[in-house]
């Protein structure tokens, strides 16, 4: 009975083992069994990275003055969570300058956005793209 048992065991777990999937992060420079090289993105290419991806979404968000695509833009650029608010009212005040015609490229809001949070108090000393 004991050596049935641990047979039903050994064959449940194996199953189980059998069962796990490695995932992969696709937007990550590294995978499993590479090179051994690893490259990550550093903040500022990541912050330029979901701006490209996310612009209209982002420019949706700004000109709401709210939203999950311009908190992670806030998140990104190091703009603590109790700033955030006024992040949102920040860049929904400064909409027009960030995006002043329909074909602004994401490094385009992005510089301007860098150059407005620099000059403001409230969120030059903690910017991500210095």
């Amino acid at each position: 009975m004991k050596l049935l048992l641990n047979a039903a065991l050994i064959a449940a777990l194996g199953l189980g083992a059998a069962a796990c999937t490695v995932v992969t992060d696709p937007s990550s420079a590294s995978s499993a069994g590479g090179s051994g090289s690893t490259t990550f993105m550093n903040r500022q290419q990541q912050v330029a990275e979901f701006a490209n991806v996310n612009l209209d979404r982002i420019k949706q968000d700004m000109s709401a003055g709210q939203g999950e695509y311009l908190a992670s833009l806030a998140t990104l650029l190091g703009v603590e969570s109790a700033r955030q608010p006024e992040f949102f009212m920040f860049t929904q005040a400064k909409f027009t300058v960030l995006f002043p015609n329909d074909q602004t490229t994401a490094p385009e809001m992005l510089t301007t956005l860098n150059r407005a949070m620099q000059a403001d108090p409230r969120f030059g000393q903690r910017l991500a793209l210095n």
